[in-house]
């Protein structure tokens, strides 16, 4: 195939093919593909983000602050729900098609020389689109672990690790305490480091890591007072360090969590080179998150009557915070649940969650994805958990036909971004065609 000639849609299938190559955690590959094209990374400040929970969330919340404090920031998440370009953005616009053709053609030779994954070639994207549009400083968010996650090739300015629960057991260990290590590995000697984790299994390790390269590690106090719920977009909250409660864009406990996090980071950055990161910057950016920052599946609103929300809650914990925020302003016995994990997912620990709510109806669907976890598999530990749900053969047919009878209630989609991805990408071709 002719690199000259490749389309955006012809490129961007050729970079998933590259997932079957699998999962590398090492940090060889990447910083030979850096280093060949000049270490971009060493040319802006970076806030490297890792963790379990929350950490998406916490990474908009940083770049919007910091873009409403007039920085020009690049963001760097995965992985996306419509297009690949979400991925990475520059003050909120997503890198565009031909950019991404740019450097696929350039990279490829390498890629295959090195055998290189997916990630690695889209964290070299990201570094190199971040240098070229001049960003002031860039927001990182790992993808998989920490110490030998590709993105680890940064200098930070701070790091920040959110929220951490039992994940990817194949690759990060069987145990809270090797999880927290491989995530502490994102440290860097004299380099300052904030977390909202309290458990002492948890901190124990972050400690240890901390103390053993200098790393000032900053806990985050937690908030005592409870948000206020506005709706499912917005809530008010108390956190530390502002003289008044603060109108953040997402809502939920998590999320204040998540909030709080990311205001200490944004205190700690103030000092070291961002003066322009006042209070009110900073609360600018938490109401404005979603706009300024891209930040989407987080209790979206897709429409009214007959109401669908998508959200991309997909583990124990993320639903639980999810359908707590849910029944704070809506009546779940009046939702239709739609959703659908991958095999890596806990689902007996997700219908451990649901078994605590009584909604109208649950709809299990599959992931369109080669690690989905099965129907006939989700029904089978449905089930087992003495949960009546039915199954369907497209997401887009179980919430096309929960919405007809929906009436005024509410439908819920939400789980793997590989399932809420699906449905937006579908979605939203109809609703531009309208």
């Amino acid at each position: 195939m002719d690199d000259s000639t490749l389309t955006y849609d012809e490129t961007i299938r050729w970079l998933f093919d590259l997932q079957f190559v699998g999962i590398k955690l090492g940090l060889d590959n990447i910083r030979s593909l850096a280093a060949s094209w000049g270490d971009p990374q060493r040319r802006f400040p970076v806030i490297h983000v890792a963790g379990t929970n929350g950490k998406g969330s916490t990474c908009s919340l940083i770049a919007s602050a910091l873009q409403a404090a007039g920085y020009r920031t690049g963001l760097y998440t995965s992985p996306h729900l419509v297009d690949f370009s979400e991925r990475i953005r520059v003050d909120g616009i997503p890198i565009g098609e031909e950019r991404v053709v740019e450097y696929t053609r350039r990279l490829r030779p390498q890629i295959e020389a090195l055998q290189a994954t997916f990630f690695e070639a889209t964290t070299l994207m990201a570094f190199q689109h971040f240098a070229e549009e001049g960003a002031d400083v860039a927001v990182i968010e790992t993808g998989l672990g920490g110490r030998l996650d590709a993105t680890n090739v940064v200098s930070p300015a701070l790091t920040v690790i959110t929220s951490l629960s039992i994940e990817h057991r194949e690759f990060l260990g069987d145990t809270i305490a090797e999880i927290a290590a491989e995530k502490a590995g994102i440290m860097k000697a004299g380099v300052p480091c904030v977390t909202p984790n309290r458990a002492e299994e948890v901190l124990a390790v972050l400690r240890a890591r901390a103390a053993a390269i200098g790393a000032p590690l900053h806990l985050v106090p937690p908030c005592a007072d409870a948000p206020l719920l506005r709706d499912l977009d917005r809530m008010e909250c108390v956190l530390p360090d502002f003289d008044r409660p603060v109108e953040i864009g997402l809502t939920g406990a998590h999320q204040v969590e998540n909030a709080a996090t990311a205001a200490a980071a944004l205190r700690i950055l103030a000092t070291k080179g961002f003066p322009r990161l006042t209070s009110g910057r900073i609360a600018e950016g938490f109401r404005e998150v979603r706009k300024r920052s891209g930040l989407r599946g987080r209790l979206e609103r897709l429409q009214g009557t007959p109401e669908l929300v998508a959200d991309v809650g997909h583990n124990p914990d993320g639903i639980r915070a999810m359908l707590e925020s849910w029944t704070a302003v809506r009546d779940i016995k009046k939702t239709d649940l739609v959703f659908g994990v991958l095999k890596s997912k806990d689902l007996q620990g997700i219908f451990s969650v649901l078994t605590r709510y009584s909604p109208r109806s649950i709809t299990l669907v599959q992931a369109v994805s080669h690690d989905a976890r099965s129907l006939e598999d989700m029904l089978h530990e449905a089930r087992a958990a003495g949960i009546e749900a039915e199954g369907a053969g497209r997401v887009q047919d179980a919430v096309q036909q929960k919405l007809r009878t929906a009436g005024e209630g509410s439908v819920l989609l939400f789980g793997s971004h590989y399932v809420v991805g699906a449905f937006l990408q579908e979605w939203e071709k109809k609703r531009d065609r309208r």
